[in-house]
C-alpha cells in the first residue's frame, strides 16, 4: 500500500532511521578494520523485459569533496554518512513499491510502476522525490548535525518510459554478495541520468512525461528548465521532432499533520 504522507509516516521513519544508525560505529569499525569475512555464494541469471516505468535518481551534490582526503577517520565519517543516507532512501523506495536498481556510491537509481498507469507513476516518483528531499532535511541532517558531520545536500531526476530490465553478471563470484543485478536501458533512464547535470542541490527536475501526467492541482509546480543545449525530442506520434521539454517541480512535502 502507497504511504499517507502525515505525522503517522514520518514516525516510521524516523524509527527506521534509528535502527539503521543504531551499531553503525560498530559496523563501520568492522569494515575498515576488515574484519568482515566475504563468502562463496551462487547466483542465479534470470532474463529481462521490456517494461513501462519511472527511473528516479538521488544524487549527492558535492560527494567527491568528501572523498578527497586518504586519511581513515575522514573517510569514516564519509562511509558513516553514507551508512546514514542511502539505507534511508532505499526505505522510501521500498515503501512505495519500487525497486531500487542499483545503488549508485553516492545515491540511489529506483524503478517504480511497472504495469501501471503514466499518472499513477509520475504521481507516485514525485512523492518519493519529495519524501528523499524530505528525509534528507529533517531526519538525515539534524542527526549528522549532533553529530558535528556536514549536512548533505542532493538532487533527484525522474522520467517516464519503456524501458528494458535485464538480468546482467555472472552466476558465480567470489564475495558475499549478488554477482548479477537488475539494470534498466532505455531513453527514460538515460534522460533521467542527463538531468543530473543540470539539476541543483535540492532540486528535483523531470522530463516531459511526469509534468505532463502529473495531477492537475500540482501543474502549478512546474517550470521549463529545457536547457539551449538540449538534444532530446520526441520519436514518433503527433509530436515527433519536437524538443522534449526539461521541467523543474518545486512542490514540497509540508511538516506532517
Amino acid at each position: 500500500m502507497t504511504p499517507v504522507w502525515s505525522r503517522t509516516y514520518f514516525d516510521t521513519l524516523l524509527e527506521r532511521f534509528a535502527t539503521v544508525v543504531d551499531g553503525l560505529d560498530r559496523r563501520l569499525d568492522d569494515v575498515v578494520a576488515g574484519r568482515v569475512a566475504p563468502a562463496v555464494d551462487d547466483i542465479e541469471i534470470g532474463s529481462g523485459r521490456s517494461v513501462r516505468a519511472g527511473v528516479m535518481f538521488f544524487d549527492l551534490v558535492g560527494f567527491s569533496s568528501r572523498t578527497s582526503s586518504s586519511d581513515v577517520d575522514d573517510l569514516k565519517q564519509t562511509l558513516y554518512m553514507l551508512d546514514c543516507v542511502i539505507p534511508t532512501m532505499m526505505g522510501i523506495v521500498f515503501d512505495y513499491g519500487g525497486y531500487v536498481e542499483k545503488n549508485t556510491g553516492d545515491g540511489v537509481l529506483a524503478i517504480f510502476g511497472v504495469a501501471e498507469a503514466d499518472e499513477s507513476i509520475a504521481r507516485t516518483t514525485l512523492e518519493v522525490g519529495m519524501s528523499w528531499l524530505y528525509a534528507l532535511e529533517h531526519i538525515v541532517n539534524p542527526w549528522l548535525a549532533a553529530r558535528g558531520l556536514e549536512a548533505v545536500e542532493a538532487r533527484v531526476t525522474i522520467d517516464l518510459g519503456t524501458l528494458l530490465l535485464a538480468r546482467i553478471g555472472m552466476p558465480k563470484g567470489r564475495a558475499n554478495h549478488d554477482r548479477s543485478f537488475l539494470t534498466a536501458v532505455g531513453p527514460p533512464a538515460n534522460l533521467a541520468s542527463k538531468l543530473q547535470d543540470y539539476a541543483g542541490a535540492g532540486q528535483i527536475y523531470t522530463g516531459h512525461l511526469i509534468q505532463r501526467n502529473a495531477p492537475a492541482a500540482w501543474q502549478g509546480w512546474f517550470f521549463d528548465r529545457t536547457p539551449h543545449d538540449w538534444i532530446w525530442i520526441w520519436i514518433g506520434g503527433p509530436t515527433a521532432g519536437q524538443s522534449y521539454r526539461a521541467w523543474e517541480y518545486t512542490g514540497r512535502w509540508n511538516p506532517p499533520g
